[in-house]
């Protein structure tokens, strides 16, 4: 009876969402049931969580990798927090629930203006797919940019909230986010003083100190448009130069042809950093990627950008306006 109540373009996105959704939670398992020593973002925030119900301090006590390469838990407290209700749950099952929910919002977000947008080709792309592997964070808080909720999630990752709150500013995050720094300074006072300390042992940069990097910030001379402050933002951010942070720069295609171009940077950043491997240490792996990633996804999203006037925008993911409605606008209008 309810389904009978919806409109088709309702029932559209529905489908789309969940279609996309079964079929990244279904890989998302397939990897993590198929490797389970592959790794998986989700795993060192678990257990974070589960030293903090012990009563220990998660940021002295968690540390996951291999010899020489181990890294603390570097999360703020509200993602901890926020996977409390999950600890009993098997954690590659909790993958799958990541994965799905995300994948899932986030189609029901790039469909809301338009059912087939060019945003939509993120989802075949290698960041995509590399980002549900490993269970991380970009695809959720990418859709939390588009849905009013996003606060939580942006106080979990704040580096990657910066970028998105650039590209869409709202009061309703900030006031969402905030409200989940205060109920975990509620839970933990002193939790940012010990993040802090851990931060301060994790060596990251901004692509803008990569060579080339710096021309991402042409991009300011369209500031109005969201895009620029996009990847602006994305360029100056100190973070880890892994092909899953790119994932929302298909936010900045407007046509298809745009889309496939960046679709196809991506696969050349992840060829071009194989190919250059093996590196010595993973600081080397790093600097490469952050090279390919720049010249290849960067530098193409910032010439799509500057093709364009520095005007503020319709809603991103509207359908073009046709030239039927555009005639009688334009009659309406006259005097």
């Amino acid at each position: 009876m309810l389904l009978t109540r919806l409109r088709p373009i309702t029932l559209q996105r529905l489908g789309l969402a969940a279609g996309i959704a079964v079929l990244a939670g279904a890989w998302t398992a397939y990897m993590r049931l198929s490797y389970p020593a592959s790794p998986s973002d989700l795993d060192i925030i678990l257990l974070g969580t589960k030293a903090w119900l012990a009563g220990n301090n998660p940021y002295t006590t968690v540390i996951v990798g291999p010899p020489g390469e181990q890294i603390p838990l570097m999360y703020p407290f509200p993602a901890m927090l926020l996977f409390v209700p999950f600890i009993a749950i098997p954690a590659p099952w909790v993958d799958v629930l990541w994965t799905v929910a995300g994948s899932g919002f986030l189609v029901w977000a790039l469909t809301s203006e338009r059912l087939l947008s060019p945003p939509l080709a993120m989802f075949i792309a290698t960041p995509f797919i590399l980002a549900i592997q490993a269970s991380q964070w970009t695809p959720q808080l990418l859709a939390a940019t588009l849905l009013p909720w996003g606060g939580w999630l942006f106080a979990c990752k704040p580096t990657t909230a910066l970028w998105l709150f650039a590209y869409r500013p709202t009061w309703r995050h900030v006031i969402t986010g905030g409200i989940a720094v205060l109920i975990s300074l509620a839970f933990w006072p002193t939790w940012p003083l010990e993040w802090r300390a851990v931060l301060g042992r994790v060596t990251v940069a901004a692509p803008v100190t990569v060579f080339g990097g710096a021309l991402a910030l042409l991009a300011l001379l369209r500031w109005r448009r969201p895009e620029a402050r996009l990847l602006v933002t994305m360029a100056v951010v100190p973070h880890s130069p892994i092909i899953y942070e790119a994932l929302p720069l298909f936010l900045v295609p407007a046509t298809w042809a745009e889309a496939g171009i960046l679709w196809a940077g991506t696969v050349a950043a992840v060829i071009l950093h194989d190919a250059f491997g093996p590196y010595p240490t993973a600081a080397a792996w790093l600097a490469s990627s952050g090279r390919a990633i720049v010249w290849c996804v960067y530098l193409p999203a910032l010439i799509m950008i500057l093709r364009r006037p520095n005007v503020f925008p319709g809603p991103p993911l509207a359908e073009p306006a046709s030239p039927v409605s555009l005639s009688r606008r334009s009659e309406s209008e006259a005097p």
